[in-house]
């Protein structure tokens, strides 16, 4: 199970000289939950509508329509559907270098670094009725948008709301504490394990194993694994292969026994039922909701 380090999620956001992007989510449409990942940029989500879990390090939030939520760099974080409700809402990601200008003094130069390096963060949570809330919004409601001219007639609009929204939140950045600190060690011991799930759910994957990768005890991984995510490992392996198979069934034409098998269910009837609590329906009705095709 060596290799591969996918929680740390490289994909490119924007273009490589303007690495600057704005996603959409819609709750249970798109996604019923985004598992703990971690990148290089910062993330700043507006909740739209509805109410959804989220997950920045060891804080756990449910947030609703008018909060932000802010995964500073490199922090690990994910979603999840909240008591299946829906949510719409949309992440503006960028890179805190794209920032940077030589017409910058020194000062605000080290802020974008201390923020970048993970010296220093933002605030993770910004309730709907707060006033720092209400000093954001109107530059990310302006950059939602505007999203679909990013890169050509609003590029110049991007920079100006950026830097505004850095000049706002600067004058609350705080210094990273001991908590962010050792959950971030916590989440760098068990990331093999995540991994693992990533990168081999199809397989058969036991607790004594990935704790061998993470050169852990079975115990000391298991608690571990247990303050960081939530969930127990096995709850984290079979929420992704659930994840997978759901995918599966949108996406392709597959037999549902084959797609069970692919994403490591040796059993259908296990399958079945552990479809069923994630999703409140089966395989075979969520692919008739979702692709219209017949089981």
């Amino acid at each position: 199970m060596n290799g591969n380090k996918l929680r740390h999620e490289s994909k490119k956001h924007g273009k490589d000289n303007f690495p600057y992007s704005v996603y959409r989510s819609l709750i249970p449409l798109y996604m019923n939950s985004f598992p703990l990942h971690w990148h290089d940029e910062i993330e700043i989500t507006v909740i739209r509508k509805g109410r959804a879990d989220f997950s920045i390090c060891s804080r756990h939030f449910v947030a609703e329509e008018g909060d932000i939520l802010i995964a500073n760099p490199r922090y690990p974080h994910c979603v999840e559907q909240y008591r299946n409700q829906e949510a719409d809402f949309f992440s503006i990601l960028f890179d805190p270098a794209l920032l940077l200008s030589s017409a910058l003094d020194e000062e605000n130069v080290k802020k974008i670094s201390d923020l970048k390096n993970g010296n220093k963060f933002f605030p993770e949570f910004i309730g709907k009725i707060e006033p720092l809330n209400q000093e954001l919004l109107p530059y990310l409601k302006l950059l939602i948008e505007m999203r679909h001219q990013s890169y050509d007639d609003f590029q110049i609009g991007v920079m100006g709301c950026l830097y505004m929204l850095f000049q706002i939140l600067s004058q609350h950045q705080t210094k990273a504490d001991r908590t962010i600190s050792e959950y971030q060690m916590d989440f760098s011991k068990i990331r093999p394990a995540l991994d693992a799930v990533i990168n081999h759910y199809e397989q058969k994957i036991s607790v004594s194993a990935v704790a061998r990768e993470c050169c852990l005890s079975d115990s000391h991984f298991m608690k571990i694994f247990k303050k960081t995510t939530s969930k127990s490992f096995n709850e984290y392996l079979t929420e992704h292969r659930i994840r997978a198979a759901a995918k599966m069934l949108r996406e392709t034409s597959d037999r549902i026994v084959d797609i069970a098998g692919s994403c490591g269910f040796g059993n259908q009837s296990y399958f079945t039922r552990m479809f069923v609590r994630h999703n409140a329906m089966t395989p075979g009705e969520y692919r008739r909701l979702h692709s219209g095709e017949n089981a």
